[in-house]
């Protein structure tokens, strides 16, 4: 016994309901399986085919009328028999693995690129915190310098107003006659 079923919302592509099915049918020991979304009237729309036995079918119906993912937004929920093909459950869990690396593998090349830029904004600003500390070596190195030779100023003033000072003093003990 063949089913189809349909799940239509505002939010039913990229919440996990394919994959919340699948569990389901696992569960029920059922050996063809297979989901995928599509847009019927510009609204989201999730087609889920089942074969198994009565038992299987009946639980399938009952879990998808009072179970969703977390985030979805169900409107409405249809049943009717279904007369084509349906993959066995191990050739769609191979489909689900394929459609995940090619959602995957662009997402790495891109993480890839934002990280070589990353790594190349990061050269960049080390060539430029060098160049800044080599700067500040050259500034540093020039401050020091000033400083030296306003030390040797001021020591060679100091030194000329030491021995005018001392002249002074000589002078005014040699007028009061302090010798």
């Amino acid at each position: 016994m063949k089913l189809k079923a349909k799940i239509i919302g505002n939010k039913v592509h990229e919440v996990g309901y394919r994959v919340f099915l699948l569990r389901k049918a696992l569960e029920l020991g059922v050996e063809r399986f297979n989901a995928f979304n599509t847009k019927e009237n510009g609204t989201q729309t999730l087609v889920a085919l089942l074969e198994g036995n009565e038992d299987q079918k009946t639980a399938f119906v009952d879990f998808v009328r009072s179970n969703k993912p977390e985030n979805a937004e169900v409107g409405d929920v249809t049943f009717e028999n279904y007369q084509g093909y349906v993959i066995s459950v191990g050739d769609y869990m191979h489909l689900m693995q394929v459609e995940q690396l090619s959602k995957g593998i662009p997402a790495i090349l891109s993480i890839d690129r934002k990280q070589d830029k990353m790594l190349e904004k990061q050269d960049s600003m080390l060539e430029k915190q060098d160049s800044m500390l080599e700067k500040l070596d050259e500034t540093k190195k020039e401050v020091v310098g000033e400083i030296r030779d306003l030390r040797w100023d001021l020591k060679s003033y100091m030194e000329q107003r030491l021995v005018k000072i001392e002249s002074d003093i000589a002078h005014i003990k040699e007028k009061i006659d302090l010798n």
